[in-house]
């Protein structure tokens, strides 16, 4: 090998230290600057929140009881949908179960929501207003789906989702207080 001053290359071959030193200070330095602001831009680009940030859709199976409650539960199909723009809807089919018998539950709610990733596997949704209403067929006493909606309660008058992803295909869905369902994430759906 050459002993020469230079610089080695990947062709094991020498570049004199001349050929290194002929980049002037203020071009190296414009340079150097160019390349901060380009890894600036680039890293708040993925850091900014963009307009589809939470956007989430999955489903799940659960049976909820009620706690210091008789015989009175929710049995069913749910469907969380978080679209874009902060605005999301919920639809949670199947039965009740309580003193007026086993009746059949079809409810629709449309609210809207704030989302903020905590890591790259987990994200809070805090659903800030939300309206229900029952389908022509529904028969469930409304008290019945009040207790499960107070189910995902942030102790203040919204409600509170934290989805942690589990695998590519499913995540845990937990209130402040308890697990409350694994839900199945649907085609194209992902937790980002």
């Amino acid at each position: 090998m050459n002993k020469t001053k230079g610089c080695l290359i990947a062709n094991f071959a020498t570049v004199p230290l001349e050929a290194v030193m002929r980049l002037a200070p203020r071009p190296f330095f414009a340079l150097c600057v160019l390349v901060f602001i380009a890894a600036a831009a680039f890293s708040a680009w993925r850091l900014l929140p963009a307009d589809n940030a939470g956007v989430m859709s999955c489903s799940t199976k659960g049976i909820m009881r009620f706690e210091n409650m008789d015989k009175e539960n929710v049995n069913g199909n749910i469907h969380f949908n978080f679209g874009a723009q902060g605005k999301g809807s919920m639809v949670v089919e199947g039965y009740t179960d309580s003193a007026a018998g086993w009746l059949y539950l079809q409810r629709y709610v449309k609210f809207t929501y704030s989302s903020k990733r905590i890591s790259a596997t987990e994200r809070h949704y805090r659903i800030n207003q939300w309206e229900s209403s029952a389908s022509s067929i529904d028969e469930s006493p409304n008290v019945i789906f009040d207790y499960f909606m107070r189910e995902m309660s942030d102790s203040h008058d919204g409600l509170f989702l934290n989805a942690q992803k589990l695998n590519e295909k499913a995540i845990l869905l937990s209130s402040i207080n308890s697990p409350l369902w694994i839900c199945t994430l649907k085609s194209g759906s992902k937790l980002n």
